[in-house]
């Protein structure tokens, strides 16, 4: 009978396991930014479509607890599903997403990690404000974790947190984090067991959506690096 070689070697985990489900907010009305701030900046038509879907998805997976960003947009994601569902939507400033506008394209291939450190000439800089970054989403992230072991939770959150915290578990630095993009209306899935190992199962899954998002992300970055 074959035996799984890397049993010997795999690291014990304990039940109950935390699913834990990171929903970028749908697509916000852009146009709006300018006159309502990004705080209250709501959904567009496109993304009111999009969280039809959404809802459609979230209610098939068994959600005990729902968690949002302060932010209009994050907060307009999750109110179809919270009515539907009967579930309360817990408000965490926490959540909130991060201001980042420096934005640089990445080479990989045929480059050391050095020679893209060193043609990232802000590395060192940027390195340490992901560093904040990855270290507030942790801990709001553990603070969430604790409270509600076992249980299988949403979060309704924002690209650059979603960013921070998955780098931060792959201990990426800045690099990583610049190379990573998660699409709106997406899931990504955590799970957690109960001394707090962690994996990553599943990074933009937008397989509830009829319609793909831009797949051209360069395009939509094309304003921060004319800033």
């Amino acid at each position: 009978m074959y035996k799984n070689p890397y049993i010997k070697i795999q690291p014990k985990t304990n039940r109950p396991y935390t699913e834990i489900l990171l929903i970028r907010h749908c697509h916000p009305d852009y146009k709006l930014e300018k006159k309502l701030g990004d705080k209250e900046m709501p959904l567009s038509k496109f993304g009111l479509e999009q969280r039809k879907y959404l809802t459609k998805r979230l209610l098939q997976s068994r959600i005990d607890v729902a968690f949002s960003s302060e932010l209009a947009r994050a907060k307009e994601t999750a109110a179809d599903f919270i009515k539907k569902s009967g579930k309360q939507l817990v408000i965490n400033h926490r959540l909130n997403e991060f201001n980042w506008v420096d934005w640089y394209r990445i080479k990989y291939f045929n480059m050391t990690e050095k020679e893209r450190e060193k043609r990232l000439k802000r590395h060192e800089v940027l390195d340490r404000e992901l560093d904040k970054m990855q270290t507030a989403t942790r801990r709001a992230l553990a603070d969430i974790f604790r409270q509600n072991k076992g249980k299988r939770i949403a979060i309704f959150c924002h690209g650059n947190f979603i960013k921070s915290l998955l780098t931060g578990i792959l201990n990426a630095d800045i690099i990583g984090f610049l190379s990573l993009e998660i699409f709106q209306s997406s899931i990504s899935k955590i799970i957690v067991d109960r001394d707090g190992y962690i994996k990553i199962v599943g990074i933009n899954d937008v397989s509830h959506l009829p319609f793909p998002p831009d797949k051209d992300v360069f395009v939509t970055l094309l304003d921060y690096e004319e800033k």
